[in-house]
């Protein structure tokens, strides 16, 4: 039973949202880029254990991904959890290409043609220190310990993987996807007695649900972009910003293209990237409207949710508001 689904994480969105609008000549460009390019692969990597996950049977296991979790001042994010009666398996997913060497404190890698190799934390090291916190977080919430076993999973099928002689942990917890549903079984064969009644795991499934806390990073103040950078309606055809608004449709100063709703996708970029709300003055400037009246237009026939009246107006993101 998937209790948390896969999705896209709101860091990645906001990326994908930034690197969209950012003038490729911007001095932080190419680090957005690349950090992009790292939220993105690691994003196809969960995919591909999700697809295995969606192979267990149904009612098994309650299954969380991307679980993020606080303890003490901090945070802990897991990438997939799973829990049962009997015990738990946490997995941290990888998409590492080329030449992986595990060793007992840290990760190498060698990329096909280069001379250089890369040095990592081994993620196995990342693994035991979620399971550690999570043993924390369910005795802070007075839940009895169960069993928690924990893997790394190589999503990429090109990755070629070395284990370092002797390193026994490497060697039982580093696990292609392919694999995955083996070391699944493993886990459930070897630990056959109910720690957990349904009705408690019921109730961790809840708690883990209410503690969940998406990372909601600002990502323009990371990167010390201003709002003024990133105006305007984009292109769908040729990507470029702005384009012009004329009244029943836009239209691209580059490529001509006109269209009738691109505007939405820039509000949404807004939502994402700046604030969950907008009044009609802040979209009058980052929609580059030629009027106050043309936003109240546009506000209203998307038909946002709203709070206060006539220039008090604000209108909030929609799957956001209560």
């Amino acid at each position: 039973m998937f209790e948390l689904e896969l999705t896209k994480s709101n860091n990645l969105e906001k990326h994908e949202a930034l690197v969209a609008r950012l003038d490729k000549n911007h001095p932080r460009f190419l680090e957005v880029e690349g950090n992009l390019k790292k939220l993105a692969a690691g994003y196809r990597g969960e995919k591909t254990v999700d697809y295995f996950l969606h192979s267990l049977p149904a009612k098994r296991h309650h299954i969380f991904q991307g679980l993020r979790l606080p303890i003490g001042k901090n945070f802990f994010q897991i990438d997939s959890l799973l829990i049962s009666t009997k015990s738990g398996l946490l997995i941290e997913s990888k998409n590492y290409a080329g030449t992986l060497l595990f060793e007992k404190h840290q990760l190498i890698r060698t990329l096909n043609g280069s001379t250089e190799n890369e040095i990592f934390q081994n993620p196995l090291i990342q693994a035991k220190n979620h399971n550690i916190l999570l043993k924390y977080f369910f005795e802070k919430n007075k839940f009895p310990v169960i069993p928690i076993q924990h893997l790394v999973c190589i999503a990429n099928t090109s990755s070629k993987i070395i284990i370092s002689p002797g390193y026994i942990d490497g060697e039982k917890r580093v696990t292609r996807a392919e694999n995955l549903l083996h070391k699944i079984e493993e886990n459930d064969k070897f630990y056959t007695k109910d720690v957990f009644d349904d009705k408690t795991v019921g109730r961790l499934s809840k708690l883990l649900k209410n503690k969940h806390t998406p990372l909601l990073p600002n990502i323009l103040q990371k990167y010390g972009v201003h709002i003024s950078e990133i105006t305007g309606v984009q292109c769908p055809k040729c990507l470029a910003i702005p384009m012009l608004y004329k009244g029943r449709y836009w239209e691209c100063l580059s490529c001509q293209m006109r269209a009738r709703d691109p505007f939405i996708k820039a509000i949404n970029d807004y939502f994402l990237l700046i604030k969950p709300t907008i009044t009609n003055h802040e979209l009058v400037e980052f929609l580059h409207l030629p009027s106050a009246r043309a936003a109240t237009y546009l506000l209203s026939a998307l038909k946002f949710p709203h709070t206060g009246t006539n220039k008090g107006r604000v209108y909030h993101h929609p799957t956001l508001f209560p």
